[in-house]
């Protein structure tokens, strides 16, 4: 059974993962996995450092058990506060629609490995734009995002700090075959049926640059959405930014860019500095 696979932590993004979430399930009718990871570093370790030094055999051994001691410490306190994360969660989703089915899972380790296992099961992902440390790097993306975004074989949504509802979209087009497969897969279902669609390519003012983008808006079309074309001249970056803004949409739809021999290497740079800059969710297709 497939479900839409939420990960949350202790930042600020939560809340919004959270309510992402719940908009995400109620239109696609599917259950919510709520997912905190628990990094490495609250695992317990078989080997504690050793920080003793040229400290005697007696001392050491006794600051080594109390290392150990600690050690297994915090790992139970990790456990009870991403519990609590979890449960916080959980009853946020019931409180938006009790009729949505919550499974919760904390697990340990690595979030984009995490998301890599979780793959088989997830119809999508949704994660904050940046983590816990967010109020101290406001400029800059999550440490894990990059690389879960550029991993993931399943949609990825990136959701800003607050949730707000979503009644237009913006999918940024460049012809290629990222935004092509991010057609197709909206063509087939998702979760963006039936909203207005604003679709962008930005390129030359010539007719023949136009033709694809006729060709996809009409696929979406006949596939219920309600679509409007823009073609416009500049540095995608800001174009894309600007019509964020310019066109009051809620969400902005991008595919990954980049050559398909070096996918798993990295996302396109258009891609990053639009999920830095934007201050409305991203919907990345893989």
């Amino acid at each position: 059974m497939q479900k839409i696979t939420a990960f949350i932590d202790g930042s600020f993004y939560a809340a919004s993962v959270i309510d992402h979430a719940a908009w995400a399930a109620q239109r696609l009718k599917m259950p919510i996995s709520l997912v905190h990871v628990m990094g490495r570093r609250n695992e317990v370790s078989s080997q504690p450092a050793d920080l003793s030094g040229s400290i005697k055999l007696g001392a050491r051994t006794e600051l080594l058990d109390k290392l150990a001691k600690l050690d297994g410490e915090r790992a139970v306190l990790g456990r009870e506060r991403g519990r609590a994360i979890l449960d916080d969660g959980q009853a946020r989703l019931a409180k938006a629609n009790q009729d949505i089915e919550i499974f919760t899972k904390l697990r340990n380790g690595d979030l984009v490995e995490a998301v890599q296992d979780l793959a088989d099961e997830t119809r999508f992902a949704i994660i904050g734009k940046r983590g816990e440390a967010a109020d101290f790097a406001t400029k800059h993306l999550g440490s894990n995002l990059e690389r879960l975004v550029r991993t993931s074989t399943r949609p990825v949504l990136v959701v800003s700090r607050a949730f707000k509802p979503i009644r237009r979209f913006l999918l940024a087009y460049d012809g290629g075959q990222s935004s092509i497969r991010a057609v197709n897969r909206m063509v087939e279902g998702s979760v963006l049926d039936g909203l207005e669609c604003h679709i962008l390519k930005v390129g030359p003012a010539a007719t023949d640059v136009g033709k694809d983008l006729d060709s996809a808006s009409q696929a979406l079309r006949d596939a219920g959405y309600i679509v409007k074309e823009h073609l416009m001249q500049g540095e995608p970056e800001a174009v894309i930014a600007k019509a964020v803004t310019d066109l009051d949409v809620d969400m902005l739809v991008l595919g990954k860019s980049g050559h398909s021999r070096f996918r798993q290497l990295f996302i396109g740079s258009t891609t990053l500095e639009l999920m830095r800059t934007c201050h409305v969710p991203v919907l990345v297709f893989p």
